[in-house]
């Protein structure tokens, strides 16, 4: 078989109940919505979320980068309210992305890694609005997100993941900026139902870097620092380039064109009149790590805040006052969110936080987050976990087999924001204290959860998976541009 599943056993829930609990729910929202709130005469706004993956927000000049990386976002952003610190609840791909369409924590939606299928039981942010009336449609260009492997398909009307593009250094694939935009723009043009939620996924920043020309050479640094081959990722590599600034430089040109690419998407939703009005979303699914704690041009190191840390700005027309938020948060919070807004009820307790108050301008309250890094079947026996203030993060490193706690490191994030300075744990330290009362709080909820359902343990083996990739593709609808858009997507860098 192209695709192996292994499952093992969590128990198992039923799905039963789930359309009847948000059909009532909904019911019970349109039919006594009070008069004086202006939602109850007013249909809902489409949604777009724009999202990039493996994007660190210290390389936008949005928060205090020295080059202009992402000007077009940077105009959306003047708009909205920019989250200074936005943080994900595991830095990898698939449980990131499922964070932030069900508000859940890898531990409950049961995605601790780019292996595990999300679960058709654990409800979805997408299946909420469509069952608010939403006309649903995603567009994804990574591998690790397509429907058959990734789960996250489920509640999408449209879920276009034509993803057929071998990196240049391994069996690995995805679909440029360019591309998925094409697709993008062909869905626009057919005239989607309204309201409608888009969700998009541009995976260039994401390793290797291999800008367009044009963006291959707009930023150079004249800083040397050689690394050794053996620093630099195998797949990374490219020539007998060994200084750490010319990957750099590439991995900014990528961010670059992903916002050219989102520049273009901007400005052909406002000329059909569908941005202006919308609530819009900007984040990403995790960060990159260059180099802060021994690990280049990769994002292996899920705790580092390199890593976790990403962007994130949110505009509600008529509700949001441009503006920074310093209250911690992440891209678990989206759902919760929403629904509040939408005076939708999700339909399990969520464990992100509805951000309403913050998009209001209001102090939001003190808050922790839990980040995990457990371990994944048959890779060790240590895991990792930390939990996240505003100010300070506490890292656990622990022996799974055991639970016995084998390291602890504090770090203040507020002003060491590139963790490059631990202070050991101090039990008479107030804040250290705090800390751990919370981590050891999360930490339990996580031991003590069940998940309901067997997860579905899926992996594609490097030598099947271009078969995997072009034979799903011959059932898979092939996208044609209009004229003017393929010139568009030919001058940044598409070749068809």
């Amino acid at each position: 078989m192209w695709v192996r599943e292994v499952q093992w056993s969590w128990g198992r829930c039923s799905t039963r109940g789930r359309a009847a609990v948000i059909s009532l729910c909904l019911a019970l929202w349109t039919g006594c919505a009070n008069d004086s709130d202006p939602r109850s005469t007013l249909p809902h706004p489409n949604i777009i979320f724009l999202t990039v993956d493996t994007l660190r927000p210290d390389h936008m000049a949005l928060y205090g980068y020295a080059r202009d990386t992402m000007p077009a976002i940077e105009a959306f952003a003047k708009t909205a309210v920019v989250f200074d610190s936005a943080v994900v609840p595991r830095g990898s791909t698939r449980p990131s992305y499922a964070s932030m369409l069900t508000g859940l924590y890898p531990y409950r939606h049961g995605v601790h890694a780019n292996r595990i299928e999300l679960h058709s039981d654990v409800p979805t942010l997408q299946e909420g609005l469509k069952m608010a009336g939403y006309h649903t449609a995603a567009f994804v260009s990574n591998f690790v997100l397509i429907k058959e492997l990734s789960g996250l398909a489920q509640g999408f009307d449209v879920y276009d993941d034509f993803v057929d593009e071998k990196e240049t250094n391994r069996n690995y694939y995805e679909r440029t900026a360019a591309r998925t935009l094409g697709a993008i723009l062909k869905w626009l043009n057919s005239g989607p139902p309204e309201p409608f939620f888009l969700f998009t996924n541009f995976i260039d920043p994401h390793g290797p870097y291999r800008p367009p020309e044009t963006y291959r050479e707009m930023f150079q640094s004249e800083r040397r620092r050689e690394l050794s081959i053996d620093e630099i990722p195998r797949y990374q590599v490219y020539g007998d380039k060994l200084n750490y600034y010319d990957y750099v430089d590439r991995y900014d040109g990528e961010i670059g064109f992903t916002d050219a690419v989102l520049g273009l998407l901007i400005a052909e939703l406002k000329s059909k009149g569908l941005w202006d009005n919308a609530i819009v979303v900007f984040t990403a699914d995790h960060g990159e790590s260059l180099g802060e704690h021994g690990l280049y041009f990769e994002h292996k190191l899920h705790l580092w805040e390199e890593t976790v840390r990403v962007p994130m700005a949110i505009r509600i027309p008529g509700l949001t006052e441009p503006g920074r938020a310093s209250a911690l948060c992440s891209p678990m919070d989206l759902p919760a969110t929403l629904y509040e807004y939408l005076g939708l009820q999700p339909e399990t307790v969520l464990d992100g936080k509805s951000l309403l108050s913050c998009l209001r301008g209001e102090d939001a309250p003190k808050r922790s987050l839990l980040i995990e890094a457990p371990r994944i079947e048959e890779q060790g026996t240590i895991g990792a976990f930390a939990i996240r203030t505003a100010t300070h993060k506490l890292i656990q490193v622990e022996d799974m087999k055991d639970k016995t706690v084998v390291r602890l490191d504090v770090f203040d994030v507020e002003n060491d924001p590139l963790e490059q300075n631990r202070i050991a744990f101090d039990q008479n330290v107030d804040v250290h204290r705090e800390l751990r009362a919370e981590l050891d709080k999360a930490l339990t909820n996580l031991w003590s959860h069940k998940l309901s359902f067997k997860p579905k343990f899926y992996y594609v083996p490097n030598e099947e998976r271009r078969t995997f990739v072009f034979g799903r593709l011959q059932t898979t609808e092939q996208r044609e541009f209009t004229p003017e858009q393929a010139e568009q997507l030919q001058s940044l860098g598409y070749v068809r």
